[in-house]
């Protein structure tokens, strides 16, 4: 069997700016790095997948896990930013248009690593097994366990070897697990990614981070500020161009709280970016028109009932409504235990109104006629749909319920949670005749600056002044 093949150009030749691409990358991960079988892989559901353990559970007798690759994990991340979420749902799936959507099955996977290697002007036939038996072949026994992890029994991980997985954390994994939020972990994962790229060509290996924070001041310095140019450059806007910096800030302060560097990179500034442009949302007339809009006579008419009272009555974000569960509700006490932007998990109560109790009230019963038996951990709001009844509503498909009922409501603007968000905040500072602190109790915003945006915004001064200095004249 011929072996005589390069791994790193089979890796780079998918085109990771398409969705194929980073499908096929992540395919590819899996079997270079993790050892996988094409069978196995077509097995995988999106819940198997564990990014912050950076684990994964695969189909055997035993329901194993094994601990991914770095690669790996950054790759499937790459890979889930672009398709819905619903826990279920195979973790790949076709792309094509007559069986879009349907799992890839084993003889499909086998198929995309044989036109990959094509591409990658691999003139000999080149399977998943294939691919494996290379890897065996390449890699020096001792070393296996380091560079591809092996399969572990999830019932019967040994102390030993939790203490070798944990000897394997780099900075990298460290700065990671510092992080309570998950979105936080993804974002500084993937833009490091891109750093290390630019400027190493190569992951962020453990022994180049080092070789990064061991330049001197001034040369780190020079290559980030290179970076930043090269990212605006590229036309990435404001607000990417400091999350990415950011991202390299955070690994130089934590690599210098733990003793791998001595400087910092507080010379390079951020960018400009003017927050809260539009705050203005929608008129009352346009959330009453919504509000008529929704059926309140069917289950997820119910559901979306109580769901936009929330975004209303307490101007919450989508997560905050998409995180709570059915034990968070009083309907005694009135109020509804929340996780809040930037608090980590840690839960905080907010007051009802009586048309919000109501509403939350009459879903859950709603719901109890059809599923009694529900726990307090479950979710408080639940797809409805035969694919994915019963799991945890998410932040986008409560994006699309406001997004629908808008559009049936025919406003024109593009409307979502945070619109919503916006509209009743622009509107409790017009009912209190701009009381921001009081107005800040509803919005939980930290600075009372941007509270005193939304006023601004609300009652237009700069066009005020330019209608004055017209008629001046």
């Amino acid at each position: 069997m011929n072996l005589d093949f390069d791994f790193k150009s089979l890796l780079e030749t998918p085109d990771r700016s398409t969705l194929i691409g980073k499908r096929d990358f992540a395919i590819l991960n899996l079997i270079c790095h993790d050892r996988l079988k094409n069978g196995q892989i077509a097995r995988i559901n999106l819940s198997d997948f564990d990014f912050e353990q950076r684990s994964l559970k695969i189909s055997t007798k035993s329901n194993d896990k094994i601990n991914l690759h770095p690669k790996t994990a950054v790759a499937l991340q790459d890979w889930l930013e672009n398709i819905d979420h619903d826990p279920d749902s195979p973790l790949f799936f076709a792309l094509d248009r007559s069986s879009y959507g349907h799992r890839l099955t084993g003889t499909a996977i086998y198929k995309i690593i044989t036109k990959v290697a094509k591409s990658a002007n691999i003139e000999h036939p080149i399977s998943p097994e294939r691919l494996r038996a290379k890897l065996i072949q390449d890699i020096p026994k001792s070393t296996i366990p380091i560079l591809v992890t092996e399969i572990i029994p999830s019932r019967s991980r040994s102390i030993s070897e939790f203490d070798l997985h944990r000897a394997q954390h780099s900075i990298l994994d460290d700065l990671l697990a510092d992080k309570r939020s998950v979105n936080t972990k993804r974002a500084y994962e993937r833009d490091l990614q891109y750093f290390f790229q630019f400027a190493y060509s190569q992951a962020p290996a453990e022994s180049l981070i080092q070789q990064f924070l061991q330049l001197n001041r001034f040369e780190a310095i020079a290559l980030v500020l290179k970076y930043k140019s090269a990212a605006i450059a590229q036309g990435l806007k404001e607000a990417t161009v400091n999350r990415r910096i950011a991202s390299i800030k955070a690994l130089v302060n934590f690599a210098g709280k733990i003793g791998h560097c001595t400087w910092t990179l507080n010379e390079v500034q951020s960018e400009s970016v003017q927050t809260y442009r539009d705050t203005t949302g929608v008129g009352l007339d346009g959330i009453s028109s919504m509000m008529r809009q929704i059926d309140r006579d069917s289950l997820s008419g119910i559901r979306n009932y109580a769901i936009f009272r929330l975004l209303w009555d307490n101007a919450l974000r989508r997560n905050e409504v998409s995180m709570t569960d059915l034990g968070d509700f009083d309907s005694t006490g009135r109020s509804i235990q929340i996780i809040g932007k930037g608090r980590g998990t840690q839960k905080s109560p907010i007051s009802l109104s009586q048309a919000t109790t109501t509403a939350i009230q009459t879903w859950i019963s709603a719901r109890k006629k059809i599923t009694p038996n529900i726990e307090l951990n479950s979710p408080l709001f639940i797809a409805l749909d035969r694919a994915k009844w019963g799991h945890r509503l998410t932040g986008t498909s409560i994006y699309k319920i406001v997004d629908s009922i808008a559009k049936a409501a025919g406003i024109s603007k593009q409307m979502s949670p945070h619109r919503i968000r916006h509209s009743a905040i622009t509107a409790a500072l017009d009912a209190t005749d701009g009381n921001v602190r009081k107005v800040q109790k509803l919005s939980r915003h930290k600075k009372i600056d941007t509270l005193i945006l939304y006023d601004d915004n609300r009652k237009n001064m700069q066009g005020e002044v330019t209608d004055l200095l017209s008629e001046l004249i």
